[in-house]
Formats: structure tokens, sequence, C-alpha cells
């Protein structure tokens, strides 16, 4: 059997626990950040009420300064949040993995390389003359990866390519070990700051790595899944269609993670059935939100007349446009042609130059998409929502009602998206972060909220079984 000589570097990660981690710190810090930053400051504090807040805002931090814990920490600033009555205004908690004294402790991440290239390791799979089954090239949307036995039982998945700037060519993303006829493997975060241990199969052509699905190109396997399929198979966040008699019945848990694919792959798998069907259910209830697009896929399904969008305003500060460049342009920008830089540089330059203004990027309220086509099926609807269906699950409802096929049902949504455009602001704790809404909806200048009520459906459900109630009103 021919080997790979393995060549082991390292790199290394560390969290430090600061040393100014107190919750007064933190408290003074969060209230700068949400008072600098928050996109509802303005709404929410105002001279009626802004003796209301500072008192407020004293209480809370003298008792702050009283307590040690950060996981009370974390609650005693939930709690002084609360008073913006925003749901999308949050203070995330990530316990750590402590010691006995639970206290955080300084972690070094240990980050493999072998060194390997694409050929080595295709040159190694094929003259090999007995190879592991788990062995081979597999393939995501992110990552080309070799998995190779280093040592009995051992394999390691080096990167022949990545989309992850943080990860390099050579480096190891999964360390597998196999233990009689069973794997289990240690995956690295995208970030290289943490690692996790999961059981791993490999299903036909598919690598099941629990928290993502590789696919096996080389060798070739005999059979082969269908890895979109699978993965939603897994994913208690994927869409789902199924049809019963004369309709089409949609589950929507989220609009987050792989949801817009797995969206899409049904709009074509299914396209010969659902331009037929004359009854459709849409299932938000529970829907968690995430990004609205992927059910504006529907569209072409459910337009009926003019579709009206209402705009946002964006608190332009320096760190709100600094944070929300970082995590959402700045990739984006790099693989853009120099054509595509110039004129994404004018939108830049011109946000740049608004900093301390609530930015409308359009300078209009709203816009209006016309739609050439009308589809005569589904002729009716039904949209189930409850109180759970938050933030992009409401926008899109928002957008679907405006279709004379649409009825909403079920109860108020849960009001969560008067403020939206979520950035993460880092505090001087590591343990916590902020969450702070950047954009205000225009609505907003019309009187209307979400967030006060929620959104109140056409048809108020009851009981159990709400898509059955649904399916006898839109067949009436």
């Amino acid at each position: 059997m021919k080997k790979l000589l393995l060549f082991i570097f390292l790199t290394c990660n560390s969290a430090i626990f600061g040393q100014n981690c107190t919750c007064d710190s933190l408290f003074t810090e969060s209230q700068k950040i949400v008072e600098d930053n928050y996109a509802g400051w303005f709404d929410k504090v105002t001279s009626s009420n802004q003796l209301a807040y500072d008192e407020w805002t004293t209480q809370k931090y003298l008792q702050a300064q009283k307590i040690t814990e950060d996981s009370l920490c974390s609650n005693q600033i939930k709690e002084w949040l609360s008073f913006f009555k925003d749901k999308h205004l949050r203070i995330r908690y990530n316990k750590p993995k402590s010691n006995s004294n639970d206290q955080l402790e300084s972690k070094e991440i240990k980050i493999l390389s072998t060194n390997f290239s694409e050929s080595q390791i295709i040159d190694y799979l094929s003259t090999t003359k007995k190879l592991d089954p788990i062995e081979g090239i597999y393939e995501s949307s992110s990552y080309k990866l070799g998995i190779t036995q280093v040592e009995p039982n051992v394999f390691y998945a080096t990167i022949i390519t990545t989309q992850n700037e943080n990860w390099k060519v050579g480096e190891v993303k999964l360390v597998i070990k196999k233990k009689g006829d069973n794997y289990e493997g240690t995956f690295y975060e995208g970030d290289k700051s943490d690692l996790s241990l999961h059981k791993v199969q490999l299903v036909d052509n598919l690598l099941d790595f629990e928290i993502l699905f590789f696919e096996k190109i080389l060798p070739a396997a005999s059979a082969k899944i269908d890895v979109t399929e699978y993965e939603m198979s897994k994913d208690r966040y994927a869409p789902s269609l199924s049809f019963r008699d004369s309709l089409a019945i949609w589950k929507f848990p989220s609009f987050e993670n792989n949801s817009y694919e797995q969206t899409a792959y049904l709009l074509e798998k299914y396209k010969d059935t659902l331009k037929n069907i004359p009854y459709w259910v849409l299932d938000l209830t529970n829907n968690s939100g995430g990004d609205y697009s992927i059910g504006l896929q529907l569209l072409d399904y459910i337009y009926t007349d003019p579709l009206v969008f209402y705009n946002s305003e964006m608190r332009l500060t320096k760190s709100n446009y600094e944070i929300w460049y970082n995590s959402y342009i700045s990739n984006y920008y790099e693989n853009l042609d120099s054509i595509g830089k110039s004129k994404l540089d004018v939108r830049l330059n011109k946000m740049k130059a608004n900093y301390g203004k609530m930015y409308n990027d359009s300078d209009k309220l709203t816009d209006t998409l016309k739609m050439e086509v009308i589809k005569p099926y589904p002729k009716k609807i039904a949209l189930l929502i409850n109180e759970n269906t938050v933030s992009s699950g409401e926008l899109f409802t928002m957008i679907a009602r405006q279709s004379a096929k649409v009825k909403v049902m079920g109860t108020n949504s849960g009001g969560m998206m008067d403020y939206g455009n979520i950035v993460n602001y880092k505090t001087i704790c590591s343990t916590m972060r902020l969450q702070i809404p950047t954009d205000r909806q225009l609505w907003l200048e019309t009187g209307f909220s979400v967030d006060k009520e929620g959104l109140k459906p056409d048809f108020y459900l009851t009981g159990e079984n709400w898509v059955d109630q649904a399916i006898k009103i839109i067949k009436k």
C-alpha cells in the first residue's frame, strides 16, 4: 500500500477571559452601544418617557454592580433591554466550557495541516490496493476535501479547495476515527474557534457529518443519493411539500440555513404538479424568520395584483456600517469585477457621507412590484401563522396577503418586524454579544406597527389540526 508522508503543522487560537468583564462595565458598554446604534432609539426614548428611561437604567445599573456571575449579568442586561419592547434587540450569552470554578478556561485549538495536494491525494486513491470505504474526495458548497488514512483507523480530511477565508488549502477540516464498523469525527468550526465531536456515516455517495454533508466524487459510489433530498430529510428547519387530493401543503419552519436552495429544489422538482393544483396551504406557524426572499420564490404562483414593498431606513453610524459591511458585503465585493466594484463604490460612498443619519437608500417610502403573468393555479391559498411566526415570516406574510388568492389564518403573529437588519456587537465579555437592529421599517411612518400586536389573521383558528380547518375554509 502506498502511503503519503504526513507533515503536521499547528496553528493556535486562544480565547482569553477579559479581565475587565464585570457586570457594571458590561452594562455601561451595552447602554452606549444601544443608545448610539439601535435603529429604534429615537422612537423608543422620547421627551415623554426620557425620565422613565433614565430611572429604569439607573436602577438596573445599580443592581448590575452587585452581580458577579456572567449568566446572571446576561439576564440583567436582558431585563434592561425589555424597556424597548423589541424582540430583535437582544443579548446572547454563550455558556463557556468551564472548569470546576465555573471560570472560562483559556483554550488552545490545534489546527492540523497535512500539506497534501489534490494530485497527491488522487495518486494515493488510485494506487492504494485496499482503501477504507470512507477514503476519497468529497465536495460541499464550501469545501473540497480529500479523506485519507494517516494511521490505523485514523483519517484526515485535507482541504483541497475552500470558500472560507479562515481556512487554507492543506489544512485538516475533519479528523475521523474508526471504531469497529463505526466512525466518529471531530469537526473544526469555520472560524477555528471551537471544535465538536459527531457521529459520521457514509451513506452511498454521501458523508453524513450530522451538521453538514459532503458528496463523494472519487472513487465513484455504486449508488447515488440526491444530496438535497438527504439533507432535507435530516434538517428539521427544511421546507417540505406534500400533496393531498387537490392540495399542495407547504411547511416552512424557518427561512434560514439552506432553505433558499431547498425551496428552489422543491419548486423545480414538482413544477409540473404545482401548475395544476387548485388549493395551497402555506404553513408558517412557528416560523422563526431569516431571509424572507426564500418565500418570495413562490410569488409566481401567489401573485394577482401589484405588490407594495415598504422600504427601510438604516441608522447609519460608523460602527453599524463597518459591521454590516464586514458581515454581508465584503466577500461579495471582492468577487465583483471592476465595473461592479465601481457601481457599488458609488452606493457605499453615499452611505459613508450620511454617517449620523437615518438613511433610506432608495429615497422612497415604498416600491411596487408588477408581474406580467397571473397563474390560474392555485386558485386559493391559506397562509397559517401563530404567535411564534416572527421576523421574516411576518414580512413574507405582509407581502403574500396582498394577493387576492391568499387568506391569512391562525392567531396573531409574534410581533418582531418593525426594526431589523441585525448586526452582532462583540462586548468586553467573551461570552456575550449584543444583537442590534440597524434598520427601521418605514411603514411606521404610516402609523402601522407589526411589533405592537403582531399581524392579525383574516380567520382566527382554535384547537388542533389547523391545516384541515384551513382546507375547509378555502374550499367553500
